[in-house]
């Protein structure tokens, strides 16, 4: 094989390889709760809800699309909000059953920033724990969420992006899996999407919440 041939065969390869070894975002889940008493094993359908300022709805369809695509990615159905309901729209319990009840939902997957800082403001092993008067609604939730992020700037350099997501399976409404996550420079919105999508999947994978 001639000398051209094979420099055009490997260069796109080394420059992938380059990409990759470049890029030094990654996500841990530095905390997680969940019940004691949880069943396991039932979610096939989820809907993922970005909490973030009304004035960056192209984040929110991002982020929405992004961790959608990494649970279909994994075999589990995954609906945007985005797709169902204008972004200006505030949920309540009566506007989420007019845009959701007839998608035969599993769980709802729901994130909101909590940090962006040049530092680590968790420890590994930080243990979670959950204030039930707060968090073990949805609705309580995510109406925190959007006054915390209607209120927020998120611009910075060299960053630690920290995100709080919670889940809540729909029979009830309660509460079967919070966890907080961190990820570690990233260059770009889109590599927190990505990193922290792949992260989350694989967790509640390895943890036995899909059929």
């Amino acid at each position: 094989m001639k000398l051209k041939t094979l420099l055009q065969f490997f260069i796109p390869f080394l420059l992938l390889l380059i990409i990759i070894s470049c890029s030094t975002t990654s996500t841990t889940i530095i905390g997680e709760w969940k019940p004691e008493d949880i069943q396991k094993g039932s979610i096939q359908n989820v809907l993922v809800l970005g909490i973030f300022s009304q004035d960056k709805p192209l984040l929110r369809r991002n982020f929405e699309d992004g961790i959608s695509k990494a649970f279909k990615d994994d075999d589990v159905n995954a609906t945007p909000s985005m797709d169902h309901m204008p972004y200006d729209v505030t949920v309540d319990s009566t506007t989420f059953e007019k845009y959701f009840e007839d998608l035969d939902i599993d769980a709802v997957v729901v994130s909101r920033l909590l940090a962006i800082d040049q530092k680590q403001d968790f420890q590994q092993g930080y243990l979670y724990t959950i204030p039930f008067s707060y968090y073990y609604g949805f609705y309580g939730f995510y109406y925190a969420g959007i006054e915390y992020a209607n209120s927020s700037g998120y611009l910075s350099k060299d960053v630690v992006v920290v995100l709080e997501t919670n889940i809540y399976e729909t029979t009830d409404k309660k509460l079967i899996w919070s966890g907080i996550s961190e990820t570690m420079e990233p260059d770009k919105a889109s590599d927190v999407i990505y990193s922290f999508g792949e992260t989350l999947v694989s967790t509640l994978k390895k943890e036995g919440y899909f059929k």
